[in-house]
């Protein structure tokens, strides 16, 4: 996931090196979202080790 998060910002940085500035916001909206997203529900859950 993390991967994915930056693989994305990647792309936003991308898109705003060749001037697609409105291409690259939403992109970055998008991945503003699912980091939340994956801090919510994945990074602050306990973790459950079965041994």
């Amino acid at each position: 996931m993390i991967a994915l998060l930056f693989a994305l910002l990647t792309a936003t940085m991308g898109l705003n090196y060749f001037r697609r500035t409105t291409a690259a916001n939403t992109l970055f909206i998008f991945t503003l979202a699912l980091s939340v997203y994956w801090l919510k529900f994945h990074a602050t859950s306990q973790l459950t080790i079965q041994l």
